[in-house]
């Protein structure tokens, strides 16, 4: 997996800090989806309960959401991101636990400003 932060032809994503945990993270978007956000007024929707979530440029930039929930405990979250052509594949691999919990989880990315067809996701849950 690579990360870069600066703007140049190599970059690919950076990670979004999110402005709560995952479990107090009440996101309004869909679950194991990949959901891309290109502008303020949406922005403003799905964080209208953190005022307090870093800004994004979204002349230049798509901030990119996946949530789920997990049936058990989470152990790790694995995940690759790879850029091919104008496509990003994204795989992301929750590793449950035997925790008899029901645990949700959120990512996000910034990434060069894009559609929803250039996004390819794929999320599994395993059980270690």
């Amino acid at each position: 997996m690579c990360a870069c932060d600066s703007e140049s032809e190599d970059f690919i994503y950076k990670e979004y800090e999110l402005p709560a945990k995952a479990g107090a993270l009440e996101l309004d978007i869909e679950t194991d989806k990949a959901v891309l956000i290109n502008d303020e007024a949406e922005f403003q929707r799905v964080f209208s309960n953190f005022p307090n979530a870093k800004a994004v440029d979204f002349k230049n930039y798509t901030l990119l959401l996946v949530k789920g929930v997990s049936t058990s405990g989470i152990r790790s979250i694995e995940k690759t991101i790879l850029k091919t052509d104008n496509k990003y594949m994204f795989t992301i691999q929750v590793n449950k636990n035997i925790a008899a919990v029901m645990e949700p989880w959120c990512l996000a990315y910034i990434i060069p400003k894009t559609s929803e067809e250039n996004i390819i996701l794929s999320v599994t849950y395993e059980l270690l």
